[in-house]
């Protein structure tokens, strides 16, 4: 009697959690803070009007970042494992195509800048900005840099993990989360140590704004660079896409996903965006795809996000007059007109030591309700029908065991 109760109890948990994997699906998260109105599902995109469609028709047919060699390398958001941060890859595409166009502004030929995806992961969250790998949108990842800026990659190497790995700090983002490094020093010239970096060159937002519609997108397309964009994955685009224009027939418009919008042109009369991707180069056309434009397909022309970069850090140490230089600790001052712009900011305005316990829970996102509710309705299911057949322990059994496997640490924000 006792097997069969226990082998009943794993039957329908297995059964449930099979339900809840499906309904979550291999999507990422996004949201729409404040702009829900701007759903597709709820609203079309407004007429344009006649003059607005003149301007329209007398846009160039054809502009492409990557063809002017402006695009840097594609990232692949689900390696080492599916992490749904597909909001951040989006919008740190096309921010760092933005800082390259930016840097040629300025005549500046450096080394392409690859923003540091892990340390916006592991830190954001614990300011309120996206949940991690549980989702977000990219004004989370430009509010960010607008306030703190972030590293470029080299401070920390992507392993597709967020702020819930960081106990010790209750979810918050210790010193080494920001950024890190690991070498001989001068006190440990036996063996390597691992050390925060805490003055590294930030790039940050000036600025950031949403848009839709076709024109507002090929306008700021022309005017700065690529744009961040929300996507609907439709069957065909996850499982079935491999090249050409893709238009999707059957109306699905659930916006899940976000996409870099590098350019636009036409073929064969079919006018179409050029799309970068976060799923690797083996994915599409060596990772971009191309959909057609003016119809908001799969809702692409709905939910558009920019940002202008502040690149003003990353002068102080370009090489034709630098002001700072580096070692392995960090940037230090080079010349004494260092003294005339001071890097003031360290990381200790994002991070918290690890023995630092703050006062402030984080606010229960968007996901965490969601999954708490999943988790809830699962347990209350497992209860009832237990209790309803007189076996009370096991409906408790069932329950702690549903309870401990969705818990999650009591996270804090950082004030």
């Amino acid at each position: 009697m006792v097997m069969t109760t226990v082998f009943t109890i794993l039957v329908v948990i297995s059964a449930l959690l099979r339900v809840e994997a499906q309904q979550d699906g291999c999507r990422c998260k996004r949201t729409m803070k404040g702009r829900e109105h701007l759903h597709p599902t709820r609203n079309s995109l407004p007429v344009l009007s006649l003059d607005e469609t003149q301007e329209l028709e007398q846009l160039p047919k054809h502009l492409d970042w990557c063809e002017r060699g402006f695009c840097v390398p594609s990232w692949n958001q689900h390696i080492p494992q599916y992490c749904g941060s597909c909001f951040a890859h989006g919008a740190m595409s096309s921010a760092q195509d933005r800082i390259k166009i930016a840097n040629k502004r300025q005549n500046y030929t450096g080394a392409d800048v690859m923003l540091g995806r892990q340390s916006f992961l592991n830190c954001a969250p614990g300011h309120g900005l996206s949940s991690g790998c549980d989702g977000g949108e990219a004004s989370d990842v430009y509010e960010f840099m607008l306030r703190y800026g972030l590293p470029d990659e080299s401070c920390l190497p992507y392993n597709a993990t967020d702020h819930t790995k960081f106990h010790a700090t209750n979810g918050t983002c210790p010193p080494h989360g920001y950024c890190m490094n690991c070498m001989y020093t001068p006190e440990s010239r036996t063996a390597p140590v691992c050390f925060p970096v805490t003055k590294m060159v930030r790039y940050r937002a000036k600025s950031y704004g949403h848009l839709s519609g076709e024109l507002a997108m090929m306008k700021e397309l022309m005017k700065g660079g690529p744009i961040t964009c929300g996507i609907a994955c439709s069957y065909e685009f996850n499982y079935e896409y491999k090249a050409g224009i893709l238009e999707d027939k059957t109306g699905f418009l659930d916006l899940d996903h976000d996409v870099e919008v590098v350019g636009w042109g036409e073929e064969d009369g079919v006018k179409y965006w050029h799309v970068r991707n976060s799923w690797g180069t083996y994915w599409g056309m060596n990772g971009f795809f191309k959909i057609v434009r003016g119809t908001n397909n799969l809702g692409i022309e709905t939910d558009c996000a920019y940002m202008e970069p502040d690149i003003s850090k990353e002068e102080l140490v370009w090489e034709e007059k630098e002001v700072y230089g580096g070692s392995i600790f960090g940037i230090v001052p080079f010349k004494e007109t260092a003294k005339e712009h001071p890097i003031l900011d360290t990381s200790a305005d994002i991070t918290r030591p690890e023995n630092d316990v703050l006062g402030h829970e984080l606010p229960l996102l968007e996901s965490d309700a969601t999954r708490r509710r999943k988790e809830d309705g699962i347990s209350t299911v497992l209860a009832t029908m237990f209790f309803a057949s007189g076996c009370g322990f096991a409906a408790l059994v069932a329950v702690v065991a549903l309870k401990v496997r969705g818990h999650r640490y009591v996270y804090r924000a950082i004030a």
